[in-house]
């Protein structure tokens, strides 16, 4: 990340470093350039004193901070971590989906458990997350002095555009090509690929959201259910921003929306809701209605039930299915849109390049 943002001038303390290389080798170009602390600082908080336990932490001592300082030429990444994020993240670090050849194991010796694997999969979320919160702040101008004026659909919206830029920027981290029109090819596709999937290592927020039992309690049956609806819009957003990076598509904007209204009814003591409508996904500020429902069973929403494992398998594989048919025929339709339209792929281009000489990085094709 430090890299990146310093690898353009008049930030350009890291140009011509390749970004392709290990974790090692770029640890050991900040030390033969004497870099470190100079562009990069990793302060872990102290705990707070006045801590009553994990629930007060998981609410108010989780959060990092963050701040991007200019020190002469140089941009200083500057992370405040709480010992909770650390602790977390380090006991809900677990071996990321996909197969071998998805992870692309062989760069590290066809060994899941490899130290350097794992400590690529965990150095990987960290900068995924950071690029996250950089949007919020370089880009959105949110910080933690005042997140919480930020609330509902301006949030919703912050996250929508954070996530998708994270995934470019991850990328770029990488020293791995982003396109927004543009055969990408087989290797790099690959590659890309396998970054999204070694991401998936961490459940730092599952054990957050674990601890939380007080505001869990305090929601409403409303509120669990616009809860459950914004987690599942903004996977599927998540889900779509990657599937475009990897086809070469990358996008400055992508969302998603529910069609109809939710509607609820009774049975057998228990209460039911669904949505009417279909899922609406926009990209590029072009809107696309995928002819899909959302898939929100009901019996999710913690109506005092346990669910059977079998039941919990059952849900997964049909949330699976879901997305996938919404991802695929979202791209499909963004892919055909960019073809018959020359004004919308020089738009796109326009604003991809903006982005990039907005916050100073090398251009993105």
């Amino acid at each position: 990340m430090s890299v990146l943002l310093n690898s353009m001038p008049p930030h350009d303390r890291c140009k011509g470093i390749d970004l392709a290389q290990s974790d090692g080798s770029l640890d050991a170009l900040f030390v033969a350039r004497g870099l470190d602390p100079h562009v990069i600082q990793f302060n872990p908080a102290e705990l707070d004193t006045y801590a009553e336990g994990d629930e007060y932490n998981a609410e108010y001592f989780f959060y990092c901070d963050f701040d991007f300082l200019k020190r002469g030429q140089d941009r200083v990444a500057k992370f405040v971590v709480p010992h909770t994020f650390l602790r977390w993240g380090h006991s809900r670090l677990q071996r990321p989906t996909g197969s071998p050849g998805e992870l692309r194991l062989q760069e590290f010796g066809g060994d899941i458990d490899a130290p350097d694997f794992v400590r690529h999969c965990a150095t990987n979320y960290l900068v995924k997350n950071f690029w996250h919160n950089f949007v919020h702040r370089a880009i959105q101008g949110i910080a933690t002095h005042n997140y919480h004026q930020f609330r509902g659909a301006a949030r919703e919206d912050s996250d929508f555009q954070s996530d998708n830029i994270s995934n470019i920027l991850l990328v770029r981290s990488y020293g791995l090509p982003v396109y927004a029109s543009a055969s990408i090819g087989a290797d790099n596709a690959a590659q890309i690929r396998a970054l999204f999937y070694r991401n998936r290592c961490n459940l730092i927020f599952a054990e957050r959201a674990r601890h939380r039992h007080a505001d869990r309690a305090a929601m409403s049956v409303d509120e669990q259910w616009a809860e459950a609806e914004w987690r599942y819009r903004r996977s599927l957003a998540n889900a779509i921003s990657m599937r475009l990076v990897v086809k070469g598509l990358a996008a400055p904007s992508v969302s998603v929306f529910f069609n109809g209204r939710a509607l609820t009814r009774e049975r057998n003591g228990t209460e039911r809701r669904w949505r009417t409508g279909s899922v609406v996904v926009e990209i590029a500020s072009r809107r696309i209605d995928t002819g899909r429902p959302p898939y929100l069973p009901a019996d999710e929403l913690g109506n005092g039930n346990e669910l059977t494992q079998a039941r919990l398998n059952t849900i997964r594989m049909q949330r699976t299915e879901r997305e996938r048919e919404i991802v695929q025929i979202a791209v499909s339709a963004y892919e055909q849109l960019l073809r018959s339209d020359t004004g919308l792929r020089r738009s796109i281009a326009s604003n991809m390049n903006a982005l990039a000489e907005r916050i100073a990085i090398p251009p993105l094709h």
